[in-house]
């Protein structure tokens, strides 16, 4: 009796611990205007911080996700971390859909779902009544937070498991190279499920790819040190495509990326379509939350050129929304076109001239915004 006492001691203290413990994270909710969208309209953020990190989440609107009911006291800290309560629907059908969120290497990710389905009809007798269903899914891999766009968390909540899951299975994925070759499968189930599509992509020989048609390469291939994907929104349509380190331009100075995007009318992946080439491929950044593409240039003659892309949905393709040029040599930033020549002197006294402290807010975005390629190299 005394032992059961003991361990009924131990499980309501560490309960009641939780309950009344400091809480580690901040939530803030609120509404903002968006322009310049095919429709004008307001939508919530959810602004998440912890121990001086800060992550945001663009949610869906009430049109978006039918009938979307969310409000403050849907996001919520628990042991692991947080979770974020979506209630949607109406009428016959209503979904209550759970995402939990644990750090993992310093930022938030989704981990687990819980989703709950409710079916509701009239029986014989005249009485509503609701079936319900019930599914825990484990989200494998976890979700950075930062991945979170608007669409891809309509389609986790839409259905989470039919989405497509792409792996590879070389020996020596993510290792030291033993061959030129990154066998990808694309499949629409976790584990042994139906196989859709077999990507094969190979260093160094790829004629549609950001170096063009080379005949062969000695490992490293073009400076790789191993195989890698990232998977990213790239177009902001909810489904993750394939981003691939194609390898450096001479010398190692610049990361050069080829793309597999999502096809959702064939359901398969298309390997750097007609849009992607109108791109610079070169330090690729992809800011999936503001639907931004970010890729920047090196030249040889002082000169960096960095660009703002959006995805213009109706016509398919990237537009560039602006470019900004850095005078290394002197720490200095323009907008104006005239300080592309590199023949230019750069006039401190220009308005158009600043130092970074001065630039417009989507520039300080773009410029500290996290580079992929550290993710590919491991560093």
């Amino acid at each position: 009796m005394k032992k059961l006492f003991a361990i009924l001691t131990l499980f309501f203290t560490a309960n009641l611990s939780f309950l009344f413990a400091e809480p580690n994270y901040s939530f803030y909710l609120n509404r903002r205007n968006e322009e310049g969208r095919k429709y004008s309209h307001s939508r919530y953020w959810v602004t998440i911080a912890r121990n001086g990190g800060r992550w945001e989440l663009r949610l869906p609107t009430f049109d978006e996700l039918r009938d979307l009911d969310f409000d403050e006291n849907d996001i919520q800290e628990n042991k692991d971390g947080f979770e974020i309560h979506f209630l949607w629907g109406s009428g016959r059908y209503s979904h209550h859909e759970i995402l939990f969120f644990k750090e993992i290497e310093d930022e938030p990710c989704l981990f687990k779902i819980e989703s709950h389905y409710t079916e509701n009809s009239w029986d014989k007798n005249g009485d509503w009544n609701g079936i319900q269903e019930y599914e825990n899914m484990f989200v494998n891999p976890p979700v950075k937070i930062s991945r979170l766009g608007t669409k891809k968390i309509i389609n986790i909540l839409g259905g989470y498991d039919c989405l497509p899951k792409v792996i590879c299975r070389d020996s020596d994925y993510d290792k030291a190279f033993e061959d030129k070759i990154m066998h990808i499968e694309v499949s629409r189930d976790w584990g042994e499920g139906k196989r859709i599509q077999n990507l094969e992509y190979v260093y160094g020989r790829n004629p549609d790819g950001a170096f063009g048609f080379r005949e062969s390469y000695e490992p490293p291939y073009l400076g790789i040190k191993r195989k890698h994907f990232e998977l990213v929104d790239l177009n902001f349509d909810g489904y993750d495509d394939i981003l691939i380190l194609a390898g450096y331009t001479m010398n190692g100075a610049q990361p050069a990326f080829d793309a597999y995007f999502w096809n959702e009318r064939k359901e398969r992946y298309d390997f750097n379509p007609d849009f992607w080439k109108d791109i610079g491929p070169t330090y690729i950044k992809c800011d999936e939350i503001n639907r931004l593409l970010y890729s920047s240039w090196n030249t040889t003659h002082g000169l960096i050129y960095y660009d703002i892309y959006e995805w213009n949905e109706s016509e398919e393709k990237y537009k560039q929304t602006g470019q900004l040029y850095y005078n290394y040599t002197m720490d200095l930033y323009s907008e104006n076109q005239k300080y592309s020549d590199r023949h230019e002197e750069w006039d401190e006294n220009d308005p158009t001239v600043l130092e970074f402290e001065e630039l417009p807010a989507r520039w300080k975005r773009a410029l500290k915004y996290k580079d992929y390629v550290l993710e590919f190299e491991g560093n």
